[in-house]
């Protein structure tokens, strides 16, 4: 339980982990239309839960940090650093990896061909990216809370 409570913690305070929840949704929809082998699934799910471990473990070392000391100290720079660090580097690997498994034009071709054919889809797909960008950019907390304060202003009425 606590568990879930830290990645809960940093999908809802940390704009980066959101960025990766978001940039792992897409990804999966979109291997759905490769053949990926079980060993190639198997590496790109690998390079995205490094991805988001390291970047569950950079909050940690933050607040951590933090809670030492609010005031600028060169040992605390350097640690907040080297955690964001790691996260870049597996960030950069999981992109290379991604490419290198995903690079296929003809099939890029067909899931862009997919997507614009039809009026509806194209519309469900701008509407996920507009929700996505949104998720990222305010976050589950404020987009619930806007939600609400919506419902209870057209309730008065």
């Amino acid at each position: 339980m606590y568990a879930f409570k830290g990645v809960l913690y940093a999908i809802i305070h940390e704009r980066n982990m959101r960025i990766h929840i978001v940039v792992t949704l897409y990804l999966l929809y979109f291997t759905s239309y490769y053949r990926l082998s079980p060993i190639k699934m198997s590496l790109l799910l690998i390079m995205i839960a490094l991805v988001i471990s390291l970047e569950l473990v950079n909050t940690a070392v933050e607040r951590v940090c933090n809670l030492y000391s609010t005031k600028y100290h060169r040992l605390i720079e350097i640690a907040k650093n080297v955690s964001a660090g790691a996260v870049l580097l597996a960030s950069g690997f999981a992109v290379a990896v991604a490419c290198f498994l995903l690079w296929e034009p003809d099939t890029l071709w067909n899931i862009v061909v997919f997507h614009c054919e039809s009026p509806e889809r194209f519309t469900l797909f701008v509407l996920t990216l507009v929700i996505a960008a949104l998720f990222v950019v305010i976050g589950p907390k404020r987009m619930a809370d806007n939600a609400k304060s919506l419902f209870k202003k057209n309730r008065k009425k």
